[in-house]
């Protein structure tokens, strides 16, 4: 059955709330909430915590429960849009979390994943690798017209290891994705050191929440934030979390946050492609 996908939640932000670009709220999906009484905690957590706009990012090709199965997500998300269409303090909107896969641009194109149907999509790596691929891959994403956002990469292993990787990546014009736990030691002292890494040499550009649940991965971003501002300033840190956020939802250019610096050369390297400004004009590099 071919499902006819939509919008179903508006880009009218309003305010200066908080922004999550991503979590997992959608319930009995994937490894987040599991039933819609926890889903209402995690909507109670966040407005507590001053966040006003969220974006669903249900796992796919990976954790689900249901093999990835279109017409059930589908029914997820009318069923989250008709739930909380009177919810006044939070605003909703449609994405994903995509773990990498080889027909990535086919699959976003035709299921509808990528952030409130932006050039934007959040992109996943296994947690010990980054696969061979995917700069290939990430080059086929932007000609395709999409930016990859690597989701929490200061919680990949290798990236940990290598950050020349990720500088290299994020050069290209691929974007970052910190969690806010991150910074405040959820995930232990080494990803909390490759999160301040990361951040003081500009790898990452947005922070999120990633929640999966109302106690132990909750959906909170002001700890994060005063943690981040302690390291980057609170002007830079705010816009990760406010201006970034927002353009993404509305399929702007992200502000400039400062050019990437390669953590193992202690010095600035301009990206194959140019400034993010640029970066529609890609030409391939070998």
């Amino acid at each position: 059955m071919e499902i006819k996908v939509k919008v179903y939640f508006n880009r009218d932000l309003g305010g200066n709330s908080l922004i999550d670009l991503h979590t997992h709220l959608l319930p009995d999906w994937d490894d987040g909430a599991e039933n819609w009484e926890e889903t209402e905690k995690m909507v109670e957590v966040a407005a507590a915590d001053g966040i006003g706009a969220i974006c669903l990012t249900p796992h796919i090709f990976r954790f689900s429960r249901y093999q990835d199965n279109q017409e059930v997500l589908e029914e997820r998300f009318n069923q989250f849009s008709e739930k909380f269409r009177s919810e006044k303090r939070v605003k909703f909107f449609r994405g994903a979390e995509v773990f990498i896969h080889p027909d990535l641009v086919r699959e976003v194109e035709t299921r509808n994943l990528s952030i409130n149907q932006s050039e934007y999509v959040f992109v996943e790596f296994p947690s010990d690798q980054v696969p061979a691929g995917a700069r290939d891959l990430f080059y086929r994403m932007m000609l395709a017209g999409y930016t990859p956002i690597i989701s929490h990469p200061e919680r990949n292993d290798l990236l940990g290891r290598q950050p020349e990787i990720l500088f290299d990546l994020v050069s290209r014009g691929c974007l970052a994705q910190l969690t806010a736990g991150s910074l405040t030691g959820n995930f232990g002292s080494e990803v909390q050191k490759r999160a301040e890494l990361f951040l003081k040499h500009h790898l990452v550009q947005l922070m999120a929440s990633d929640a999966h649940d109302s106690k132990n991965r909750r959906p909170l971003l002001s700890r994060g934030l005063e943690a981040a501002s302690r390291i980057v300033g609170r002007d830079t840190a705010e816009a990760m979390v406010r201006e970034v956020p927002e353009a993404i939802l509305n399929n702007r250019l992200i502000p400039e946050l400062g050019q990437p610096v390669c953590p193992s050369r202690g010095r600035k390297i301009f990206g194959l492609f140019g400034s993010r400004k640029k970066k529609k004009l890609l030409e391939k590099t070998e």
